[in-house]
């Protein structure tokens, strides 16, 4: 009886991958994740600072603080965005030490892949020294000093964090501010 178990269980084994396991690479991105980084284009396309600099490439830096799987996925799901507003786009996944230790060019953005703990803090304060737009998807960052994000009722509202936007010398377009949540 043991012996026809653990056949059974072996046959189980080899077959499995004929009928799919789920992996890394099957996984699908929150819906957080998913809103958040369909928006992001246009978000960046609101930020004035690109007007100014014609010519200059849009570098969007996906950052992680672990998983830099999820960083991946969001590229590749942003890889079709080849260009916002004349800017060419490049889009590279980047460890939070790593960013923080980097010198961005101004029409620079930051996206969040995971949420962030301790580190948030000096994000922020980083993101405001270096003038670049941050963007989180998480719910209750832009209370924390995200410049902008999202947020989801009936319908989904961008929403920025004005203080923070003011302290960064970021403006953005009227029409983008005018339908945005603010956050003071």
């Amino acid at each position: 009886m043991l012996r026809i178990a653990f056949r059974a269980v072996v046959a189980l084994l080899l077959l499995l991958p004929l009928f799919g396991t789920p992996t890394l690479a099957q996984e699908t991105l929150s819906p957080r994740l998913q809103i958040g980084i369909g928006m992001l284009p246009a978000v960046v396309a609101a930020n004035q600072r690109l007007a100014n600099n014609d010519g200059q490439a849009v570098t969007i830096y996906l950052v992680y603080r672990i998983n830099n799987h999820v960083a991946g996925q969001l590229k590749a799901a942003l890889a079709k965005i080849d260009r916002i507003r004349n800017h060419e786009v490049r889009v590279e996944p980047i460890s939070i030490a790593d960013l923080l230790a980097t010198e961005l060019e101004p029409t620079s953005a930051i996206f969040l892949a995971e949420p962030l703990d301790d580190e948030f803090a000096d994000l922020v304060e980083f993101a405001q020294r270096e003038r670049v737009l941050l963007f989180s998807p998480f719910e209750g960052d832009v209370k924390r000093g995200a410049m902008t994000g999202f947020r989801v009722t009936d319908k989904v509202l961008p929403m920025v964090n004005m203080t923070s936007l003011k302290q960064s010398n970021i403006y953005m377009k009227a029409f983008f501010l005018r339908i945005a949540v603010k956050h003071e």
